[in-house]
């Protein structure tokens, strides 16, 4: 399969000096039988707000719950390009709207143990 990568290179360091931790997430997309496109983004911490309206908003459809929570902790730097690849791939909402939900707790793998 070919590559095709748009993602422009972004200065970690400078990210993390700006926005505190930063997370890097990223997935492949196929165009077509022969080509995929990588697709990646930096988001800083969500604020606890911005969790509140996740929540919220996921009973209203998780497309929206993802994109809303995304634009909220999008680095400014990704921001318009990040918009721009959720039009034309709107799927990229939920997959990496649950994956950066993941990497922040919020995830349904938790183990409970009676004791």
């Amino acid at each position: 399969m070919e590559d095709t990568n748009k993602t422009p290179a972004l200065d970690i360091e400078a990210l993390k000096k700006k926005y505190g931790k930063v997370y890097r997430v990223g997935v492949t997309v196929p165009i077509d039988d022969e080509t995929e496109q990588d697709f990646v983004y930096h988001f800083k911490r969500p604020s606890v707000p911005s969790y509140d309206r996740y929540i919220k908003t996921a009973s209203q459809g998780m497309t929206r719950a993802s994109k809303a929570f995304m634009l909220d902790a999008v680095v400014d730097e990704d921001r318009e390009r990040l918009t721009a690849d959720m039009e034309e791939n709107p799927g990229i909402a939920i997959t990496v709207g649950n994956k950066l939900t993941e990497l922040l707790g919020l995830t349904n793998t938790v183990n409970l143990k009676k004791l």
